[in-house]
């Protein structure tokens, strides 16, 4: 007769549940994962599933009591962890929303809007539009896999263990990382917005010199022409700008992992 006590059955358990919170906190934040079309139950079938693939690569898991102070402690870290590499690999949308936005105000888009699919909010058109072609581009460089890749990392580098201290330096080092958000993401708009600028600047001499023109009439279409014309010639860089941002989220998700794991 097999007996089992209930401290074999909590290491047990414990070898699939502890990396699957941590997977499921990643699901939820990281892009195309965490996609408001991809249903709860979807996503955590998926996180069960790449527990159990992962477990026997995965350092011992600690014996810990669920329901105990240190296993609240654990569930806590394995949130945050998993949250934190999310959020670092998501600031590659949250630029080239931020850029679209910039081009659309711009442009004279800005009261165009429409559901986002992939961050799940009201964004301008063009953001979308942009938004939906970065994403494309991100699962062409296999972004997704490089995410569970790094996400496999983490569990050596921060592995699950009722000693781990995080470091309050990684999450001003994730905090900081918003202001990459702004500063590329007027980088990246900034040859479009500079002839959108010359554009109204030629109107504003032509408003001047003529008066009788009725520049509101003349000025919408002719943004809104040489707007999509600048986006036109600037669309083959998009995928050098996001093999570069996919670059940088992954160099932001080691530097995040060291800086937790060395207080």
């Amino acid at each position: 007769m097999i007996h089992l006590t209930t401290l074999q059955l909590e290491h047990w358990i414990g070898r699939i549940f502890w990396p699957f919170l941590r997977i499921l906190a990643l699901l939820s934040t990281a892009p195309v994962f965490s996609a408001t079309q991809i249903p709860i139950q979807v996503r955590v079938g998926l996180a069960l599933l790449i527990s159990v693939a992962i477990a026997p690569a995965l350092p011992t898991m600690p014996a810990v009591h669920f329901l105990s102070g240190a296993g609240f402690v654990l569930l806590i870290q394995q949130i945050l962890i998993g949250t934190a590499l999310g959020f670092a690999v998501a600031v590659i949308f949250s630029v080239v929303q931020f850029a679209g936005s910039v081009i659309s105000l711009q442009m004279g888009l800005g009261f165009s809007s429409f559901f986002d699919p992939v961050t799940g909010v009201q964004v301008p058109t063009l953001s979308n539009f942009l938004n939906l072609i970065v994403l494309l581009l991100f699962m062409t460089m296999n972004g997704q896999l490089l995410v569970l890749a790094t996400l496999t990392r983490s569990f050596v580098l921060l592995p699950v263990t009722a000693t781990l201290r995080l470091d309050p330096s990684a999450w001003h080092l994730l905090v900081e990382e918003g202001a990459t958000i702004f500063s590329l993401g007027l980088a990246i708009s900034a040859p479009v917005l500079g002839t959108l600028v010359l554009v109204n600047i030629a109107l504003g001499v032509l408003g001047k010199s003529a008066p009788q023109l009725n520049i509101f009439v003349v000025g919408f279409p002719v943004l809104l022409g040489l707007g999509i014309l600048a986006l036109y010639v600037f669309m083959p860089a998009m995928t050098m700008i996001v093999q570069h941002l996919l670059n940088l989220s992954m160099e932001t998700a080691g530097q995040v992992m060291l800086s937790a794991a060395h207080p």
